[in-house]
């Protein structure tokens, strides 16, 4: 056998035997990888990585064994991001297949497939439906996306995994449970459903499973039973009262909080603040919180800064900014009485002040230090009453009181309109309620389109390197191969 051709066979041998193990090894690697669930994520900022809070919620899904069904509905066809959000979706549902056992998906075409979405009730492009036995929750699109920014800087963010991240903790409550308002003060109405009313905050409570019942602490049931707060309230909201509560009241309000119950306390400028907030530490001083920094252009809705705080934490996560208008001051004792904690949930900045009055400049008010108050200044705030304090029972659970200083972001009028008020309601009732395991925030990461600008130049540029140059050097490179296997 000729010298070249053993060489040729020698090198063609060792070439197709590193081949094949080299397939063997990725091989291998690819099957340990999908049995074992072995990932490793390359991406900017480890954005394909589920938090741990939504790991951990997956886990308590998986250990009921109740499987979880997700059918995701595919964006418009023809949009500009459509296949950005059924990336994003596709992506996000992946991941979280590869961290559980009880969740299978699909994403459906919505335009391809209308038997399903008929089946499912859906009538929407990019909504998603996860069901878990007879249970079901629904996320719509602008609950997955959102567009920030302004103007040529304006993209779009993808907040997936926190909505499902909610979803899943909505699944795992077993019933539904009660929210009390107060009702016979010239309180806001769960049934109005005018700018003043608690309609819409009602409907966003409905899809968390509260109903938002009205309380009548001031007259006797019709067999004579005393008032008291029922046994399934999750909580008990007093929502701006008109008028003062009479002592009886107050009473009930007091051994509720006592059996470790909850009180949401939303108060105005100038609204009768009830005794329950004088027991717990907490007062209203006189006057109305300005800021040298507002939300334009209304000089009485000032820019707060977002606390820490489980209530919280994905307001400033998510960078939402809740807006509060004509706001009354909040402030807690000092020193704190025992068993009593307290903790800030929005504030001004050192640049805020009490307006009592006094100079104005353009129409608008100016801090005075001889009638104003100084900031910064709380106003909204969460207390915790620890048992065996005296005011709540050694037996029961600790009692909660959340404080806020305008009953205006509940109502239909600004509920919507402050990109946190929402959030910040529904989150309140959650604190209240005891359901801590639906605060934490799962999704802390954004997803974002992100565009290539070039001008003509360098898109000329461009095009000679992938087109020219990159071809010459391939070329070269084959024939400098070429030259230096002849000569052996």
């Amino acid at each position: 056998m000729k010298q070249s051709l053993r060489r040729r066979l020698a090198f063609g041998g060792n070439a197709t035997l590193v081949t094949v193990i080299v397939v063997l090894v990725f091989g291998l690697l690819y099957t340990l990888s999908d049995q074992y669930r072995v990932r490793w994520d390359f991406s900017e900022g480890a954005s394909n990585t589920l938090q741990p809070d939504t790991l951990s919620k997956l886990r308590l899904l998986d250990s009921d064994g109740v499987p979880v069904t997700i059918t995701a509905f595919t964006a418009q066809n023809g949009k500009d991001d459509a296949y950005f959000k059924n990336r994003e979706v596709r992506d996000l549902l992946r991941e979280i297949d590869n961290h559980s056992t009880s969740v299978t998906w699909r994403l459906v075409d919505f335009d391809k497939e209308r038997l399903t979405a008929e089946r499912l009730g859906v009538n929407d492009y990019g909504r998603i439906v996860i069901q878990r036995g007879e249970e079901r929750v629904d996320i719509k699109d602008r609950k997955l996306f959102r567009r920030a920014g302004r103007g040529a800087d304006r993209y779009m963010e993808f907040m997936g995994e926190a909505a499902l991240s909610r979803g899943f903790a909505q699944l795992m409550t077993e019933s539904r449970r009660a929210v009390y308002v107060l009702t016979g003060h010239g309180e806001l109405s769960v049934d109005d459903v005018g700018p003043d009313g608690l309609s819409q905050f009602s409907a966003l409570l409905d899809q968390e499973r509260y109903d938002l019942l009205a309380l009548d602490l001031l007259s006797t049931g019709r067999d004579g039973e005393i008032p008291q707060v029922p046994d399934d309230a999750a909580a008990v909201f007093v929502a701006r009262p008109r008028a003062a509560l009479t002592p009886q009241e107050d009473d009930i309000l007091l051994s509720y909080l006592g059996r470790g119950g909850a009180i949401l306390v939303a108060v105005d400028v100038g609204t009768p603040v009830p005794d329950i907030l004088t027991r717990v530490g907490v007062t209203v001083p006189d006057g109305v919180v300005l800021d040298e920094r507002y939300i334009f252009p209304s000089w009485d809705r000032p820019e707060l800064l977002v606390k820490s705080h489980d209530i919280t934490a994905e307001i400033a996560a998510s960078k939402l900014t809740p807006i509060l208008a004509h706001v009354a001051p909040i402030r807690t004792a000092d020193p704190v009485p025992p068993g009593v904690r307290y903790e800030d949930l929005l504030a001004t900045s050192r640049t805020g002040w009490i307006e009592r009055g006094g100079e104005s400049r353009e129409g608008r008010p100016v801090y005075d230090k001889d009638i104003d108050g100084a900031g910064p200044l709380t106003v909204a705030t969460a207390v915790t009453i620890f048992p065996g304090k005296g005011l709540v029972r050694s037996t029961r659970p600790p009692g909660r009181v959340s404080v806020i200083g305008d009953a205006d972001m509940f109502t239909n009028a600004l509920i919507d309109e402050g990109p946190g008020n929402a959030l910040l309601a529904v989150n309140q009732i959650h604190w209240l309620a005891g359901e801590d395991k639906r605060l934490a925030f799962g999704g802390g990461r954004t997803a974002t389109v992100r565009r290539l600008a070039i001008t003509r130049e360098e898109l000329g540029t461009l095009r000679l390197l992938s087109l020219g140059l990159m071809p010459m050097l391939v070329l070269l490179f084959g024939v400098l191969v070429w030259r230096t296997r002849r000569g052996r």
